[in-house]
């Protein structure tokens, strides 16, 4: 599943680096974009605990989640949905 988040502190390459560094990691999640103006991560993820351990890590590295909005299935209409992080 797609989604994108809001990480607080996202402010420079370091930050950047860290982030994909340390999410790398985690198997069934792969980082499609990180944008350090927006302060925004986009990312594809397999299951609802593949999430949780995205959280957790960026939490755990100084980056949280501020929030997340999820796009509950795949197909030509965007169905998105917003969740606090």
């Amino acid at each position: 599943m797609k989604a994108m988040a809001k990480i607080r502190d996202l402010k420079s390459n370091e930050a950047k680096q860290l982030i994909v560094r340390n999410l790398n990691r985690i198997l069934d999640f792969c980082i499609l974009d990180i944008d350090i103006e927006r302060g925004t991560l986009y990312f594809i993820y397999a299951t609802p605990l593949t999430l949780e351990k995205a959280k957790r890590e960026l939490r755990c590295i100084g980056h949280p989640m501020d929030y997340c909005i999820l796009q509950k299935s795949i197909s030509k209409k965007h169905d998105e949905s917003s969740l606090k992080a």
